[in-house]
């Protein structure tokens, strides 16, 4: 593992700097990307995260003293992101791990007091246990009762409450949408608490989650949306199949492997003691058993809200013919978001760089169903010139491997970037 960091980098598995450089601040960007070149070993990640962590939050507690409020909430939201990214190849509630913790939400409570909007944690219910997250509202919320929809949202298994909304500008907030983003079982505080992941348990997580916001006084009961990324893909598919009254769902970067096998068998370690790790599991055996029933086969069926799903075409992780036989069996109007030649995110080749932006597209997508507008099935295809192929989704779509390239598709004029 060391060799393979030395030679190709910290992202050596995943774009993870440059997803945990995504929230924070453009002022903070380059300082968590330059870690590229501290970290050339699996036990450097902690280290360099942590010193870097620590650097923005002595700062940010020097610009609270000047009066500097703003500048102090985006130096504590940067340390938040560190720390968290810190934990990221600890596999184990070590003291370390825990002390981690504590210091990413001290941090990210500092961020709360002087953040561009409503900030405020939130529990949801979870059996004798509850999920941690924390729920943002969007500027001008108060005084308007009922009136804001508002997206619930799961990062990856990699992923962290903290880092689904940005410091600022963010992509939901700005369109006016409210955002609950929390831990589920198996990631970021849950790890800490010992909530452990199970592959049967997100039904209830869904239905507890949409009473916690649909209670909201700010909140319109009938307009609240679910959004995954990653594995989060699969957990809220999970929560839409189990759960009618969410209004919406937005999937990327989709998980739909059955037990994750390839991912587990042909990848990075990391991903296999990652997962030992969420599931509490020991060994290989007990990891494989407690991930056998970890599939979205039946989930379709029970699927009758708008739902979008976003996928690169050469996705590591997931096999295309997963996602296509999963969104046959979708009940409800379905969209699929096909980017040629993209990897697991969809965001470093051509059709991801010079088609629809992913997220933005997703927070349209979200933004349009909370307006009401109609939608119907369609099969979106970017090509690698970033134009965007569109037609009905029929009553059965496939996906074929290796088809040869056809010059008539190939320079067929679509849209020259966007979604009509």
């Amino acid at each position: 593992m060391d060799l393979v960091i030395e030679l190709l980098g910290p992202e050596w598995d995943q774009d993870r700097l440059h997803y945990l450089s995504a929230p924070v601040s453009a002022d903070h960007k380059g300082a968590i990307l330059g870690l590229e070149k501290s970290i050339r070993k699996l036990d450097d990640f902690t280290r360099e995260m942590v010193r870097l962590a620590r650097h923005f939050e002595r700062r940010g507690a020097g610009q609270q003293r000047s009066g500097h409020s703003v500048s102090a909430s985006d130096d504590y939201f940067t340390a938040a992101i560190l720390y968290g990214g810190a934990q990221w190849p600890i596999f184990t509630n070590t003291e370390l791990n825990v002390v981690l913790e504590q210091k990413k939400f001290d941090c990210y409570t500092a961020y709360t007091a002087g953040a561009d909007h409503h900030i405020e944690p939130i529990e949801i219910p979870y059996g004798d246990q509850s999920l941690a997250g924390w729920l943002h509202l969007p500027a001008g919320s108060a005084g308007r009762p009922g009136t804001v929809p508002c997206v619930v949202m799961l990062s990856g298994m990699d992923g962290f409450k903290e880092m689904n909304v940005f410091a600022s500008a963010d992509r939901y907030l700005r369109r006016g949408m409210a955002v609950l983003s929390f831990d589920g079982p198996g990631q970021g505080t849950s790890l800490v608490r010992e909530i452990w992941y199970d592959p049967d348990d997100y039904g209830k997580i869904g239905t507890a989650a949409y009473d916690l916001v649909a209670a909201r006084p700010e909140i319109d009961p009938s307009r609240v949306m679910l959004c995954g990324i990653s594995q989060g893909s699969f957990w809220a598919t999970q929560m839409a199949a189990t759960e009618p009254r969410y209004s919406a769902c937005a999937v990327m970067f989709t998980c739909f492997d059955p037990g994750n096998t390839t991912m587990l068998t042909t990848h990075s370690p990391t991903f296999r003691q990652r997962f030992m790790y969420m599931t509490g599991t020991s060994s290989v055996a007990e990891l494989e058993a407690k991930l056998a029933t970890m599939t979205v086969a039946g989930l379709g069926a029970r699927i009758s809200m708008p739902y979008l799903v976003v996928m690169g075409e050469d996705d590591p992780l997931c096999d295309p013919v997963d996602t296509y036989n999963h969104l046959n069996e979708v009940r409800g109007p379905k969209e699929l978001l096909f980017y040629i030649g993209e990897h697991h995110a969809p965001v470093t080749r051509t059709s991801g760089r010079l088609g629809p932006a992913v997220f933005l597209a997703v927070a349209d997508w979200l933004a349009d169903r909370a307006a009401g507008r109609p939608v119907t099935s369609r099969h979106i295809t970017i090509d690698s010139l970033g134009r965007s192929h569109i037609e009905p989704w029929g009553e059965h779509r496939h996906y074929t491997y290796g088809a040869p390239l056809d010059p008539q598709t190939l320079f067929k004029d679509g849209p020259e970037t966007g979604l009509t």
